[in-house]
């Protein structure tokens, strides 16, 4: 259908040929379906159809709607919907062209610096981690500027979330879990593999009751190799206050020193955590935390649960020794020490089924149905013109208006408009202070004093 035939829907299509989403043979001959039986129809009205054929998902139209037609492919992967936001950039779910598999892929800030050498590395490391407790680290690449990671997509629910819903864990169940996690972290360890952010919202329940670990392969890309990183300093410093309630002493003190001792210390936590329901050092600043990890132990965990043994209690202190060589020797030993507690027959009371993969706990709230939205694309001169509202002129004075007149850009109260004010307290009134909260009393009753001073002054010398 040529372009001039769309009507309204002229500049949502524009988007997606630009989009890539759609091959445009079939776009044309989807929309000339549509719009001879609807030719007056809006763009929200074919978004909907396009779900509603399976051609498009929820997620894709909402942001062609708001005129955003970039970074919805990135290689060979189509982003679908988007799973969470953490400390290194945001997680997509998507499909790859290549197998037709679902992935959770990652795309980082565009600020991060970029070494696809170090992160192909860590790739291959994977190829020969094979564990049901694994979700190993696959691809990496960087299309249109924009550079990104990419995982399998595993569906459960993060330990953080069984937590938080079911409260602290049995210690058959607590220790059965972390077995687990020490098993995946045993193969890792063997084969130079270390997590470096192991944390609750970092491992996922399956339905099967079997723990896999997310985000493998993001902390050995925030160390140093070489003199080379892959991401900026800021997102190391992100990523590292992100993790802080299970951090490593020796990791907070050089956030490149990712060891095999520190994912112990860092398991330790996790397992303080199912015990306990809470962390170790919740409470208090960043900094109260990095100090609290370096120089304090936590409340001791039969406090708030007796019914864990002691002997269980004691590798929970081993694994969070401050110094790494009072850990245990090696993850195979922890595997040992967990194993008499692991209660194979221990699972959560009502699993809730989602997709989590390296999201770092944090969600994206449910989308809406697609609406009308008045938008500025980022449209080359050759695409059509869409309406924008004009937008009102700035006032010509400052003006005083009570606080509940502040209202969203554009929209103006019906108040009257206030006495122009002196210049010297336009500031003043703007920020919504008043003089005394400018000057303290003291200073108002001693500039009032001065004003009528003055005033005595002037009406004697005018009476003279």
């Amino acid at each position: 259908m040529a372009i001039t035939e769309l009507g309204a829907c002229e500049w949502f299509v524009w988007d997606l040929r630009r989009s890539n989403l759609i091959d445009r043979g079939q776009l044309d001959q989807i929309v000339g379906e549509f719009l001879k039986k609807q030719p007056r129809a809006e763009p929200p009205a074919l978004a909907e159809y396009l779900v509603g054929q399976g051609i498009l998902s929820a997620f894709q139209t909402e942001r062609l709607l708001q005129g955003k037609t970039q970074g919805l492919v990135l290689g060979p992967y189509t982003l679908t919907d988007a799973l969470g936001s953490g400390s290194m950039g945001t997680v997509y779910k998507a499909v790859s062209k290549n197998d037709g598999q679902s992935y959770a892929v990652k795309v980082l800030p565009r600020r991060s610096m970029w070494n696809v050498r170090i992160a192909r590395r860590q790739v291959r490391a994977f190829e020969q981690c094979t564990h049901p407790a694994v979700v190993p680290f696959v691809d990496v690449g960087t299309a249109g500027g924009t550079h990104y990671l990419a995982w399998p997509l595993i569906e459960g629910e993060t330990l953080e979330s069984v937590v938080h819903r079911e409260g602290k864990l049995s210690p058959g169940l607590a220790a059965r879990y972390l077995s687990q996690t020490a098993e995946g972290l045993e193969l890792c360890h063997q084969h130079g593999i270390i997590h470096g952010l192991l944390k609750p919202s970092n491992l996922i329940i399956g339905t099967d009751q079997q723990v896999r670990i997310l985000d493998f392969g993001i902390g050995s890309l925030l160390a140093e190799s070489d003199g080379e990183s892959l991401v900026d300093t800021m997102s190391t410093a992100n990523s590292l206050t992100s993790g802080l309630d299970c951090a490593s002493p020796e990791s907070i003190l050089e956030p490149s020193n990712r060891t095999a001792p520190g994912d112990q210390y860092s398991l330790g936590c996790v397992l303080y955590y199912c015990l306990t329901g809470r962390y170790p050092f919740p409470e208090g600043t960043a900094v109260q935390k990095m100090m609290a990890h370096q120089t304090m132990q936590p409340p001791p965990i039969r406090e708030t649960s007796p019914a864990v043994p002691e002997a269980l209690v004691e590798v929970v202190s081993r694994l969070m020794q401050k110094a790494p060589e009072s850990r245990f020797g090696h993850m195979t030993e922890v595997i040992e020490a967990l194993r008499p507690f692991a209660d194979s027959s221990a699972g959560a009371r009502t699993a809730r089924p989602s997709v989590h993969a390296a999201t770092e706990g944090k969600t994206v709230n449910p989308r809406p149905a697609p609406v009308a939205r008045k938008v500025v694309a980022d449209a080359t001169p050759e695409a059509p013109p869409r309406p924008v509202a004009p937008r009102p002129a700035p006032p010509s004075r400052a003006v005083i208006r009570a606080p509940a007149a502040v209202a969203a850009v554009g929209a103006e109260p019906d108040l009257p408009e206030a006495a122009p004010v002196p210049d010297a307290f336009a500031e003043e009134a703007a920020a919504g202070r008043s003089l005394e909260d400018s000057f303290g009393p003291v200073g108002v009753v001693s500039g009032a004093l001065l004003i009528g001073a003055l005033l005595c002054f002037f009406w004697q010398f005018l009476h003279r």
